[in-house]
């Protein structure tokens, strides 16, 4: 190289210059800073699968349960404890279905049960002489089933007002194309099963189409005493033209201007109730009173196609 040529090179380095001190304290700092955030990351990934146990819970229903709800041959069952907010997603899928369900039924009936629900039919008779008229509450639905289904006799229990049963079946019904035949779009059941193994109520909310469970969800409440903040999944107002009868307690729930409608009450995932929470809350009303704290209270009309 020339000196001329090398007096060029020296000329064009003048504008370039090393990393500062400050620069590279910088640096280091926010890789170390990177390399802090990963580390920590992964110890809680790693921490989550030791402790999966925890967060899922192998629950014994018993195998009559197990086959009634799901058609397995199994004593137990996988599911979260509560609150879970992973399984808040999957009750906000089968939410989506049931307001699907209502909004495209002729009728809904709650029917009130302790044991499980073994009724499922895609189509139930109406007698020829009868005016669907008279279909015009959960009892009267119940009774009718009664006569022509009548291994339902020793299923659904009668209520007025607020059931006061652990479980109950919503029948969603629709038309049929039949004459003589109405149509089951979809059967919702809600259950709670005291638990031994290990203590606690097991909730779920199942929907089946055909006599085929299409989806559910499920979970764990380890306080044993949390299915009696439960008790009340079903509230019915009647017509309040009805109040020129004197019924005595039936008479509160005669509030409905037009048409007689439902409270309903699911089981949230994300609630984890307590002792302490039942006590507070554990009036006739039950879980209705933690209406305002959950995602999952409906208001449903009798008819919503009217």
């Amino acid at each position: 190289m020339t000196i001329k040529g090398h007096h060029n090179y020296l000329f064009h380095l003048k504008g370039v210059r090393g990393f500062s001190l400050t620069e590279i304290m910088i640096t280091s700092t926010i890789a170390a800073c990177l390399i802090t955030g990963v580390s920590l990351i992964m110890n809680v990934i790693g921490s989550n699968l030791e402790n999966q146990n925890t967060i899922v819970t192998k629950v014994n229903i018993g195998k009559i349960a197990s086959k009634v709800y799901y058609d397995i041959n199994s004593h137990t069952v996988n599911t979260y404890n509560a609150p879970s907010y992973g399984r808040t997603a999957t009750a906000d899928r089968l939410k989506s279905k049931f307001m699907d369900d209502i909004e495209g039924c002729t009728a809904v009936f709650c029917l009130a049960r302790d044991g499980h629900n073994t009724i499922k039919p895609a189509y139930i008779p109406l007698d020829a002489k009868l005016d669907a008229r008279v279909l015009d509450s959960p009892e009267s639905f119940r009774i009718h089933l009664s006569k022509v289904m009548t291994h339902s006799q020793n299923v659904f229990k009668p209520w007025r007002g607020v059931s006061q049963f652990s479980n109950g079946s919503i029948f969603i019904l629709s038309s049929s194309g039949f004459n003589g035949f109405i149509g089951v779009r979809s059967i919702y059941d809600i259950d709670f099963n005291q638990t031994a193994e290990p203590k606690g109520t097991y909730a779920s909310v199942k929907r089946y189409s055909w006599n085929q469970l299409t989806d559910y969800y499920d979970i764990f409440y380890s306080d044993d005493s949390a299915n009696e903040s439960f008790r009340s999944l079903f509230a019915f107002h009647e017509k309040r033209i009805r109040r020129v009868f004197n019924e005595g307690n039936a008479d509160s729930f005669k509030t409905a201007m037009e048409m007689p409608f439902y409270f309903i009450w699911w089981p949230d995932p994300s609630l984890k109730l307590t002792k302490e929470e039942m006590t507070t809350h554990g009036n006739h009303m039950g879980y209705g009173d933690l209406a305002q704290r959950t995602n999952y209270f409906f208001t449903v009309p009798i008819f919503p196609s009217l």
